[in-house]
């Protein structure tokens, strides 16, 4: 039998209900009762590192979770991480940066209703999640509602559906139905895990909508050391008839501020050179781009790459690298 390592942070599938709502309160070998036929699957040990909603996780906990799996790498066949939801995406998206190239499954899951809860998610979701963390899956990813989802594609996509997660960009990597997990393609790679056990939080971002005044980018930037803004279509920002917005970001970059722009729309990536604007500002202030990542993952690789970067040039060269 395999040896999984099963890592509790909180989250809703750990919840119940108290006077104050829903708070997370079932630890992981309470989870763990809830689903005797696991123990036919694998042989399982678990952490309980966090009683968190996960709206309280922040990068401190996912280095946690990182520094937890690299400690127990070589004795476990897989690891599986119980989180919330509502910044699983994010969990997922960190850990793929603080572990790159795992040849063992690193798996993340929640629910969208506590274990015990009438008709609730979590008991198969958290079976799906055991039935990868024995399968040949490698690397971060994101198991629920039956889809398994590279941890660097997911996104959190409705707040009550049990099917609440979906793969940008691409596909799922596969699926559990029924205990048996397929894959949509076999990855032969074979590679040696890296672990890093950093994150800096001087990430700041920006939604822009119609008529939004530039100085709020100042505002943005005060704590910051890289800008990511939130465009329109591939990556656009307005130009007012005066280039109040192109001025700005001018100012920013030339006080050291680095910034990224991303696209507010889920599909398609950003490409700023497909309009004028956004061309000519690209080239004059070496405007970064997102590219086709997700938001969350955007975010938390310009953490993962501040933190280990001593110039512009060690940022940018840590961002557009492929993990």
């Amino acid at each position: 039998m395999k040896k999984i390592l099963f890592i509790a942070t909180g989250g809703t599938i750990a919840c119940k209900s108290t006077e104050h709502g829903l708070t997370p309160k079932m630890d992981g070998e309470q989870l763990l009762a809830a689903l005797p036929k696991i123990s036919e699957l694998c042989n399982v040990a678990v952490v309980q590192l966090f009683e968190l909603d996960s709206t309280n996780m922040t990068p401190n906990e996912w280095t946690k979770i990182a520094e937890v799996i690299q400690q127990g790498y070589s004795d476990y066949d897989g690891f599986i991480v119980a989180h919330g939801t509502d910044t699983l995406a994010y969990a997922a998206a960190a850990l793929s940066c603080l572990i790159q190239g795992a040849d063992k499954p690193i798996i993340l899951t929640g629910s969208q209703y506590p274990m015990g809860a009438d008709s609730s998610d979590a008991p198969q979701n958290l079976y799906d999640a055991f039935c990868a963390a024995c399968s040949e899956i490698k690397g971060v990813a994101v198991v629920f509602c039956g889809k398994i989802i590279d941890g660097r594609c997911a996104k959190k996509t409705h707040t009550r559906a049990l099917d609440a997660f979906s793969s940008m960009g691409k596909p799922p990597i596969g699926e559990v139905k029924n205990g048996v997990v397929t894959l949509s393609c076999e990855d032969s790679t074979d590679t040696v895990p890296i672990f890093f056990n950093r994150m800096s939080t001087g990430v700041s971002l920006v939604k822009l909508i119609p008529a939004l005044d530039p100085d709020i980018l100042d505002f943005a930037a005060q704590k910051s050391h890289v800008l990511i803004i939130e465009g329109f279509g591939t990556g656009g920002f307005p130009d007012y008839g005066n280039k109040e917005f192109e001025q700005k970001i001018a100012e920013l970059v030339l006080s050291g501020i680095i910034v990224i722009m991303h696209t507010q729309v889920h599909e398609g990536g950003c490409d700023m050179s497909l309009y004028e604007v956004g061309r000519d500002a690209q080239k004059k202030y070496h405007i970064l781009e997102a590219s086709r990542m997700t938001t969350e993952m955007a975010v938390m690789k310009a953490m993962w790459a501040l933190a280990y970067s001593y110039s512009r040039d060690d940022f940018e060269d840590l961002f557009t690298r492929t993990i």
